[in-house]
């Protein structure tokens, strides 16, 4: 297994980098929702609200350093070339639904962090190291980021949606095997 992506398949780093992000947006949005559906005093899996939102915030900042990474990678280091079973359509199709989920994984995060902070909430990292606070109170970027995140969050899931039926297309109707590019 290569390091790097060779023109057939994607390197180690790139499907870590993959595969970290997904599975901790996915715990976000899971953390999103308990957070978001229980009261103060209540408590889901042994969590309570405020644990569940600075878990969130937490594994938030984290998301951002990843993502960063993840993006330099990409700059550093080729794509394979398209899968041969792409048609000119899907490639475009593809390479604008990619664009929206890095546009997404990048403001996420950042608009997370922009309302945390310019609400006044605070980041305290896993519970024990607070984030200096740069930004100060300001109730409409606080207002305006919120929004953008919640915007941001909803077409991340219906642009990862997209992405997922273009590559269940390609395994399970076309069996081009698009999907081994990226498997561990």
């Amino acid at each position: 297994m290569h390091w790097q992506n060779t023109s057939a398949r994607y390197g180690i780093v790139t499907k870590t980098l993959h595969w970290v992000v997904f599975v901790l947006f996915a715990n976000q949005y899971l953390s999103a929702l308990l957070m978001t559906s229980i009261g103060r005093d209540e408590r889901v899996l042994g969590f309570s609200q405020g644990a569940l939102y600075n878990w969130h915030k937490s594994v938030g900042i984290m998301l951002l350093v990843i993502v960063l990474a993840r993006c330099a990678w990409r700059r550093l280091t080729p794509l394979p070339d398209w899968a041969p079973g792409l048609a000119p359509y899907e490639q475009r199709f593809i390479h604008s639904i990619e664009r929206l989920l890095y546009l997404g994984m990048l403001l996420m995060p950042i608009s997370g962090y922009l309302f945390v902070m310019a609400g006044g909430y605070g980041i305290l990292l896993f519970g024990y190291w607070p984030l200096p606070d740069f930004i100060g109170e300001h109730r409409w970027l606080a207002w305006t980021s919120q929004l953008v995140h919640m915007v941001a969050a909803y077409v991340v899931v219906a642009t990862l949606t997209l992405h997922v039926a273009v590559v269940l297309k390609h395994q399970l109707v076309d069996r081009d095997g698009l999907l081994w590019r990226m498997l561990p």
